[in-house]
This record gives structure tokens, sequence and C-alpha cells, in this order.
């Protein structure tokens, strides 16, 4: 949360003339609730579930169509071992590092109700090592997204 996963997405899927697909929205798109409600309903393993099934259809159908697509990913995606295995082992995945200071300062006034909100600080900790496994990495600190996205693009050619 707060490292531009969307916006940058939006901007990188535009450069390179690319579906873009945010996770969480297709969630909701498949399972036809809010992730709030999800959240309520089943708790997050109910979520986790839902946002893996979403995952895989996504790059399956990515695979099947033979198209470009710049998926953003939520932030404890890669949390689960099964969904850090199918995106490392499928995508060319990014970890857009960015510092705890530069988070606190995009998520300002962000809505506390989002459902793992509650601390910044512990979830950046927690993560972090996860993340970290990333096979690719762009520091956002001090960009935009268009400028995170040409810095993605610039990681994509030397691959």
């Amino acid at each position: 949360m707060g490292c531009g996963k969307s916006s940058t997405g939006r901007a990188l899927a535009e450069r390179l003339g690319a579906r873009f697909v945010d996770l969480d929205a297709e969630i909701v798109a498949r399972q036809g609730r809010s992730i709030p409600e999800i959240f309520r309903e089943g708790g997050e393993s109910a979520f986790r579930a839902a946002e893996l099934e979403a995952l895989r259809a996504v790059i399956d159908e990515a695979g099947a169509a033979d198209c470009d697509t710049v998926l953003a990913l939520g932030g404890g995606t890669l949390t689960v071992p099964a969904a850090r295995d199918l995106v490392f082992s499928r995508t060319r995945c990014v970890w857009l590092r960015t510092s705890l200071e530069t988070i606190r300062e995009r998520l300002g006034d962000v809505d506390a109700s989002r459902p793992l909100f509650a601390d910044a600080g512990k979830l950046f900790a927690a993560r972090t090592p996860v993340y970290a496994q990333a096979p690719r990495v762009v520091d956002t600190d001090g960009l935009g997204p268009a400028e995170v996205a040409a810095a993605i693009e610039s990681v994509f050619m030397q691959d």
C-alpha cells in the first residue's frame, strides 16, 4: 500500500500498449462483493483464497490469449507461498521498492477502514523480506508513476 502499484501499472500498460489489471479490482469483479465484505464474511483466509483464484485466472487468461498484461498485485499477495511461486514462475515480477517514509507520505489520511491498514510500519517490516525475493527491483522514492513506469521498462530491456 502506497508504493504506487496501481498508478504505475496503468502508466506502464499505456507505455507498452498492454492491458492493465488491478488484482484487487479483479477480485471484486469475480466475487461480486467488496474486499471489506470478503474480510467481514470470511476473514483474511477467505480473501487470500479469492485472491489466489483471481491471480491464477488472470495469469492463465493472459497466457492463453498471448496478450501483454500489466498486473498490479495487492500488497499482501506475495505473502502467500502459492501466489508467490505462481508470480515468480509465470510473470516478470518487479518490486516497487519504496521507503517507509515515502509510503507514510503517500498514504497521508488514507481510509483507516482498509482491512489491513492498522500499522503501515508493521506491514512494511513483515513484507519487505518477502518482496526482496523478487527478481527485479525498481526504487520509487521521489518518482512519479510515469518515471517508475519508464524505469520498469528499462529493467525489462536489460532482461
